[in-house]
């Protein structure tokens, strides 16, 4: 959905003629997503008080970086849900093009498309169109410590699992872009299932938008452990205002704070989740899913 009305752009229209009537217009984000990927074995004992000493020491590290708001609330337990992802197997065919599947079931129950590229309107303007029920589509700005890219997605009820491309595009006809490779066989990344526990209920005042976190915890096939820890927050963009400056710059200092917590919190990798299990070596595929 656009944020903001496009009027401004038609002073340009006319004065590049009728060339111009074909070019995109702008895209503009429905909400922006900073997230890190923190040390699990943190959570392995106690998710609940680990999460309380984690907001504690992020809020300290806020404090040296002079942030002018404060972190409201505490994390609790929330969604949970079983997550898979599929791609070609050894070749990662969808990933290789910026495009990734994910179903949900649990708390949730549904199935995903989603483009991912650095370009925003390249983002925007490929389809993921959906044919499914209850479909809803949106545009996030996707941050980590060191990278940004622009996720468009559909995600709608989910029915069944796609085994082949050919079977993704009935779903979403907007993966129609992967029709050379329809034939191609489609099995769960990684070879393996994920649990995933959310914890929420912290936000914090950005001024004319609110920050609300997210911890995120990742248990693979079943473990009683969790093998992935990610701690976010998300900013969404308001229908008039869109982004101010000033929500800009102190979700730049959260951003900054998540990335450097100290106290051992944070790991190399910054990558994200799906990259993440992309790279997982499981016993299905010691060498790695694309290999």
């Amino acid at each position: 959905m656009m944020k903001r009305k496009l009027s401004s752009l038609v002073a340009g229209v006319l004065l590049l003629g009728s060339a111009a009537a074909h070019a995109n217009s702008p895209a503009y984000v429905d909400s922006k997503e900073y997230k890190a990927l923190i040390d699990p074995s943190r959570f392995a004992a106690n998710p609940s008080s680990a999460a309380a000493t984690l907001l504690s020491n992020l809020s300290a590290r806020l404090s040296t970086l002079g942030f002018d708001k404060t972190i409201a609330g505490s994390f609790s337990a929330g969604d949970r849900d079983t997550l898979t992802y599929i791609d070609t197997p050894h070749t990662c065919q969808l990933m290789s093009r910026g495009y990734s599947v994910r179903t949900r079931a649990g708390d949730h129950t549904d199935i995903q498309f989603k483009f991912r590229h650095a370009d925003e309107e390249l983002s925007y303007w490929t389809d993921v169109s959906g044919a499914g029920k209850n479909k809803e589509t949106k545009l996030e700005t996707d941050v980590t410590p060191g990278n940004l890219v622009l996720a468009h997605s559909t995600k709608q009820d989910a029915t069944t699992t796609p085994t082949t491309v050919a079977d993704l595009i009935k779903q979403f006809p907007g993966a129609s872009a992967l029709s050379d490779i329809s034939g191609s066989s489609l099995s769960k990344v990684a070879g393996v299932t994920v649990t995933q526990q959310e914890y929420d209920g912290p936000t914090s005042d950005l001024g004319q938008s609110v920050a609300e976190f997210t911890l995120t915890l990742w248990y693979v096939d079943g473990a009683t452990t969790p093998t992935l820890a990610e701690l976010s927050f998300r900013v969404e963009a308001d229908a008039d205002k869109y982004f101010t400056t000033p929500v800009l710059q102190r979700s730049q200092v959260l951003n900054q704070a998540i990335g450097s917590i100290g106290n051992s919190w944070n790991i190399a990798n910054d990558g994200g989740k799906t990259s993440w299990l992309y790279a997982y070596k499981s016993s299905s595929y010691p060498n790695g899913f694309c290999n």
